[in-house]
């Protein structure tokens, strides 16, 4: 019996897809998913706890590990060329590589002295990191699986190639969160982090929207997850534990934000904004904020 088309599960079906990056919410779902990193047996780690059946179902994918260095040509390079022999076609690439760096001891509390002085006294190579993970990476990322994408259209699937752009809430909040501005960086004279991946995924959206590739780029832009940027840590699962309840509310408070479900984000919430931006072929070119509702109290331009 064929499903109904407005059915969830023919709206949101990934079975049998290939993806580049993002793990659980795709292969819960069926799809084959490439996850990427450094480190091998970081990977591996990750492959065999979150691809494990009892994690993804009966029913679900699979999830194998790739090592590609997004900050290293050589490394995405051969990354595209094992995927091209392997499966030949890439479904939806998910940029998600992030890192935190740098911010200022002092804050504007301190006055112009200490914190113009706190301020100088940060590490342009970190400044220069942080761009380099956040935004560089994209841009050189997308352009390695380009052909693979637009090879899509042809594979089993039928569907147009999709990017997905993992930005952040930051990259629109007028606060700079404690003066992290190598992060978020919202002042279109520095250019950098997470509103410039914000602004390239637009760009990108236009140009691939041309008659000779027609490729969609959209992007999500979450906002407090368990992550080791957002918690310090993770477990030997690579999972992070989730702030409690009180506390994190506390500390966005603190930074003048309000969070009306008074938690941090869960996997859930990230998953169903994905597989929306995935399957949807009428999405181009948006920003998908899954926050809590911190924007609508500390946003910039939206």
């Amino acid at each position: 019996m064929t499903a109904n088309p407005l059915s969830a599960a023919s709206l949101l079906s990934v079975k049998d897809w290939v993806v580049v990056v993002y793990a659980q919410a795709f292969a819960a779902n069926g799809a084959k998913v490439y996850i990427t990193g450094r480190r091998q047996e970081v990977l591996e780690t990750s492959a065999r706890v979150h691809g494990s059946e009892d994690k993804i179902g009966s029913s679900g994918g699979k999830i194998v590990p790739l090592v590609m260095d997004v900050t290293n040509k050589d490394t995405i390079k051969a990354a595209v060329e094992h995927i091209t022999k392997t499966d030949g076609y890439v479904n939806v690439l998910v940029n998600n590589a992030g890192v935190w760096t740098t911010k200022p001891e002092a804050g504007p509390e301190d006055g112009p002295e200490k914190f113009g002085n706190s301020m100088f006294e940060q590490s342009i190579d970190l400044w220069q990191q942080a761009f380099l993970v956040n935004a560089t990476s994209i841009y050189f990322v997308t352009a390695g699986f380009l052909p693979l994408l637009a090879k899509s259209v042809t594979s089993h699937t039928g569907r147009l190639g999709s990017v997905i752009n993992t930005t952040s809430n930051s990259g629109h909040l007028r606060m700079s969160e404690a003066s992290q501005l190598a992060y978020n960086a919202t002042d279109t004279t520095i250019q950098v982090s997470k509103a410039a991946a914000v602004h390239m995924t637009r760009q990108l959206a236009y140009d691939f929207s041309h008659e000779n590739i027609k490729i969609r780029v959209n992007a999500i832009a979450p906002g407090w997850y368990p992550s080791e940027m957002t918690t310090g840590g993770s477990n030997e699962n690579n999972e992070s534990q989730a702030q409690e309840d009180a506390d994190f509310q506390k500390e966005m408070v603190g930074m003048g934000a309000r969070v009306p479900p008074g938690r941090m984000g869960k996997p859930q919430d990230l998953a169903s904004g994905l597989l929306t931006l995935a399957t949807n072929d009428y999405i181009w070119g948006s920003h998908l904020v899954i926050d809590g509702g911190i924007t609508q109290s500390v946003a910039g331009t939206l």
